[in-house]
């Protein structure tokens, strides 16, 4: 058989696997069933190559840097073992004790989404209290904080851009001028007294944290370092702007980021609206690679959204129904207008050049192409097997356990799911172009 040959199955997979979440943070998610969100965060990093889907502060940058900083002068100040467990866990009451100075700088009103909300922003507020008594250092910030604070975030892209050194947990010289000027430009005087008050905080002997200390307050500390300090600090953002655009080596992130600032001025946030405007030069010429990078993007992103909205109607048909016919699910999911629709997607995404990078991912990008090789050609009843046979592959993968939905005598039924996926709209991927836009925007650099 060739090697382009379709494979046409005579009956649809007799079962579909539940995902189930994975033991370590990554970027995949439960509810994404065609590993769709998990591929264009990979079509993401092609663009950006430094950045990832957490990476969305630009301050966050310097907090982290400057987290483990204090954590390498404080082993050599309190004579601590020097090893990375070490610098964990002092890493880990740095976060702590900047956590509680952001709140203690915002009196305690703070939410998600909040401008200054960091992570761990919820365990941070419930350990806060009004007054002027000291605050306990030792309490959950947020669960798994490695992880899922502000180092499990940043840590790769800060080894990305060489601020932090590969396999380690300290900064290197080029992070300097950050760190030199965290809680204000050289020169300043207060600077030795801000960082002697974070010391206090790396004390493992200190359970507790004072709200004031050698003519500072911990509102004051909060108030210089929290997440939108860096909007009125021209000079840190500079420096931040050229690590993070100007020196960046992958050849798009540079380019593409004046893409998105010329964009911002004409209104349009939109990312497929984005990437069609770049495509056809709207905001100034590209180069050919990130040509065939904003290509590739704009294919998969509107294959994405097509596929994932017809397994969203397939899993919608069989919830309403209890007990679906195949009929049914078949023209729930591929009404004849809508799958006149599928061809011209798949050979979009084809004859793209860069699509071969999917073939080089280590998780689902060539059984995604093969999928999407398979769609290209087939009839309605096939499409709808090659579907739902990905899907069962994807959630194999993750090392799912439980159906989705069961094949019972040629009619398929759900088994226990909780997918809410189906009651959404299917959305364009952002290509972390979002993320990107925010960093754009804490630099200063969106007017």
């Amino acid at each position: 058989m060739s090697a382009g040959a379709l494979l046409i199955h005579s009956k649809l997979p007799r079962e579909m696997f539940r995902s189930a979440p994975l033991s370590i943070d990554t970027d995949f998610t439960a509810e994404d069933p065609l590993a769709l969100d998990y591929l264009g965060q990979q079509v993401g990093n092609w663009l950006f190559r430094g950045f990832t889907t957490r990476t969305t502060r630009a301050q966050y940058y310097a907090v982290v840097l400057y987290g483990l900083h204090l954590a390498d002068v404080a082993i050599a100040r309190y004579r601590y073992p020097a090893d990375d467990s070490t610098r964990n866990q002092l890493f880990e009451r740095w976060e702590r004790f900047w956590a509680l100075a952001t709140v203690e700088s915002r009196g305690g009103a703070m939410e998600r989404g909040d401008p200054d909300a960091m992570r761990g922003v919820r365990g941070a507020r419930r350990e806060w209290k009004s007054g002027d008594q000291p605050l306990r250092l030792d309490f959950p910030l947020i669960s798994r904080q490695l992880e899922l604070g502000g180092l499990g975030a940043y840590l790769s892209s800060l080894r990305d851009y060489r601020l932090v050194g590969e396999k380690t947990l300290r900064p290197t010289p080029l992070a300097q001028e950050i760190l030199d000027a965290f809680w204000a430009e050289p020169g300043k005087r207060a600077k030795h007294r801000q960082e002697e008050f974070a010391f206090q905080a790396l004390d493992r002997y200190e359970k507790e944290i004072p709200r004031a200390a050698n003519g500072l307050t911990l509102r004051g500390i909060g108030e210089a370092s929290r997440l939108s300090s860096i909007v009125n600090r021209r000079e840190q953002q500079n420096r931040l702007w050229k690590i993070l655009f100007q020196d960046s080596t992958d050849g798009s992130t540079l380019p593409l980021a004046r893409q998105l600032i010329a964009a911002n001025k004409h209104g349009v946030v939109d990312a497929e609206q984005l990437l069609e405007g770049m495509l056809a030069g709207k905001w100034g010429e590209l180069n050919s690679d990130c040509i065939e990078k904003i290509k590739v993007a704009l294919a998969f992103g509107r294959l994405a959204r097509f596929l994932l909205d017809r397994f969203d109607r397939v899993y919608e048909c069989v919830h309403q129904r209890g007990l679906a016919d195949l009929n049914d699910v078949l023209q729930a999911a591929f009404p004849d207008a809508v799958f006149a629709q599928l061809r011209p997607l798949c050979d979009s995404l084809l004859e793209a050049a860069d699509s071969r990078k999917f073939n080089q991912l280590d998780a689902h990008g060539s059984q995604f192409m093969a999928l999407v090789q398979k769609l290209q050609g087939a009839g309605r009843h096939a499409c709808l097997e090659h579907l739902l046979s990905f899907h069962r592959s994807v959630q194999k993968t993750r090392r799912g356990s439980g159906a989705w939905l069961q094949d019972e005598q040629g009619k398929l039924v759900l088994n226990g799911m909780s997918y809410n996926g189906h009651k959404s709209i299917s959305k364009f991927p952002s290509f972390k172009l979002d993320v990107v836009l925010r960093l754009l925007d804490d630099l200063g650099r969106l007017g």
